[in-house]
Formats: structure tokens, C-alpha cells, sequence
């Protein structure tokens, strides 16, 4: 995978988690929504959103009350950085994130291409006794 390849525009056509035993899970649900960016400057950032979340109830901007953003916080996910893509992994440097914990990360993910879509997938990873990995199928916006 060179990163030619990878600039541009890119549309969620799925994400699924997969435990050790094989079981799948959508941490969004099976409709997930999501967009993903490459440039040829070297920076990336991407976002992962449920499909249909719900309004807050107010029309302020920054109003909705702490159960409102608690649920607002709980689907959705935003990061922007740098990236480079060596051999097989292209390694997402974060600079900005929803979660203040990713800021100053390298988030990891094995790629691959496969016909016209790429495929990001992480190490297992183990999040509350469960071990998983993680599949995010991307496909080019035109």
C-alpha cells in the first residue's frame, strides 16, 4: 500500500468488532456512518457516527442537558492528525480527538485493499475483559 493510494475521500461501509470465539458485534449498530480523509500533505481525520441520532432538545449549540451530551459523547467519534503508511499499517499520529486520551496517540491499523474499497483493522485489543479486533471497511467518495 503506498500513499498515493490512500488520499482522498473515504465513505464507512461497515465496522464490526469480532471477539476471540468469533462473535460480531457493530459498536454503532450495523448502519454506522462515518467519513475518512487522506491528504497528500500527510494529515487524516476521520469520524464515526450512529446513523439517525437523535436531536438534542434544545436549539442552542452547545445546550442539551448532561444526559442529552452524555448520549451525544457516547455516539460519536472525531480525530485529526498526521498519518504514514508503513508496509502493511498505517500508523494515525492524533492530534485533536472527541477523547482527550487519543491526543498524542499513535493509533495502529493494519490495511488492506480489497477491490475498490481499504480495510483498517486493529490488534486485539482487550476492552473490559472482552478481547476483540476491530474492522472498519472503507470506499472511496467520488
Amino acid at each position: 500500500m503506498t500513499t498515493d493510494q490512500l488520499v482522498g475521500r473515504w465513505k464507512l461501509v461497515s465496522w464490526l468488532a469480532r471477539k476471540g470465539d468469533g462473535e460480531v458485534s457493530y459498536p454503532f449498530g450495523e448502519r454506522a456512518e462515518g467519513s475518512l480523509v487522506y491528504t497528500r500533505g500527510g494529515w487524516m481525520s476521520g469520524q464515526l457516527a450512529v446513523s439517525d441520532r437523535d436531536a438534542l432538545a434544545t436549539n442552542d449549540v452547545v445546550g442539551g442537558d448532561e444526559i442529552e451530551r452524555a448520549a451525544a459523547y457516547s455516539s460519536y467519534i472525531a480525530y485529526a492528525g498526521t498519518y504514514e503508511v508503513v508496509g502493511d499499517v498505517v500508523i494515525h499520529r492524533v492530534k485533536m480527538s472527541l477523547f482527550p486520551n487519543w491526543v498524542n496517540t499513535e493509533q495502529r491499523r493494519y490495511l488492506e485493499i480489497e477491490g475498490d474499497q481499504i480495510v483498517l483493522r486493529t490488534q486485539q485489543l482487550d476492552i473490559g475483559g472482552d478481547v476483540l479486533m476491530t474492522e472498519l471497511r472503507w470506499a472511496r467518495e467520488e
